[in-house]
């Protein structure tokens, strides 16, 4: 055995041992990473031959996999002595969503500009008003007073989930110049978005992975089984850190911010281990009609 592989197995233990052991999220994880670019659906066995590789009990997979479907998450569909999974049109649009935050290349540039939100009294008891605050929540905006501000850094998705979700509440945008980055500003940053916890987060994910990236860079070989695995991994612990950054200016951010570093090790990693992942699953999953499509293209240029 490898220190490579030595390193992947502690990495599976750790999650496999993780209590609460929450498999949902593995197995969104691999929903999102490994099915949709293939057609998106799956045999149930390939499923259990995935989450095998990181430890999981086919009967708590299963309950897992029960448990989504009934949430919404999975449509189950039959054939024969068969079971295949697919996600629903709901659960769709947020792997869409998510998966623009989560293999982007880096984040915007920033000109200086702020966004300033400010909703406006609407309809009572029609839910926009919510819908338009979690949507802000989403494209990392803070609360100040009754209004939410963020700069102006967004892509050209999230500016259009933004447009969209005001078209659906009354709400004033107020979008310019800042002064710059004055004193005082990295640390209202810091307390306005409350980034402590996900500064963490990005330190342990870089103190878990810089040693595989490390190893990978020397040529130490990997089984296909094991690429696949550490995919899994690598994607699981990057997505909810991903998903929780307002992706705001480096420029505002106080020192010691590494989701920057974690981004670029993580698209190191990826580039690494996609080509010997990607031929486990294409040489053992199953889809409707025998093994899964090829990836999609667009598979080929996550994180740029």
């Amino acid at each position: 055995m490898t220190p490579l592989s030595t390193t992947i197995d502690a990495l599976t233990k750790r999650v496999s041992d993780r209590r609460p052991l929450r498999a949902g999220g593995l197995v969104v994880t691999l929903f999102g990473d490994i099915v949709m670019p293939r057609g998106g659906l799956i045999a149930t066995q390939s499923i259990l031959d995935i989450t095998a590789l990181l430890g999981l009990a086919p009967g708590l997979v299963r309950t897992t996999l029960s448990r989504l479907t009934a949430d919404g998450m999975f449509i189950r569909s039959r054939a024969g002595r068969n079971s295949f999974y697919r996600l629903s049109d709901q659960a769709l649009r947020q792997y869409q969503d998510a998966s623009r935050v989560i293999y982007a290349a880096s984040d915007p540039a920033w000109d200086g500009d702020w966004l300033v939100v400010i909703p406006l009294p609407g309809p009572a008891e029609s839910g926009g008003e919510e819908r338009l605050l979690a949507t802000l929540d989403g494209l990392g905006f803070s609360r100040v007073g009754s209004a939410r501000i963020r700069p102006g850094n967004m892509d050209a998705a999230n500016r259009e989930r933004l447009d969209a979700a005001m078209d659906d509440w009354p709400a004033l945008l107020v979008e310019g110049p800042g002064n710059g980055v004055v004193p005082g500003l990295k640390a209202m940053v810091g307390h306005s978005w409350d980034l402590d916890a996900l500064t963490d987060g990005y330190h342990q994910f870089c103190r878990r992975y810089e040693p595989v990236a490390e190893a990978l860079r020397e040529d130490i070989p990997l089984t296909e089984a094991e690429a696949l695995t550490l995919r899994i991994l690598l994607i699981h612990e990057f997505r909810p850190l991903a998903l929780k950054d307002p992706r705001l200016p480096v420029e505002i951010l106080r020192s010691g911010w590494r989701g920057d570093l974690a981004r670029a090790l993580c698209k190191e990693i990826y580039a690494r281990i996609q080509d010997p992942s990607e031929r486990w699953v294409g040489g053992r999953c199953l889809g409707a009609d025998g093994p899964l499509s090829p990836p999609d293209r667009l598979t080929f240029k996550r994180f740029g």
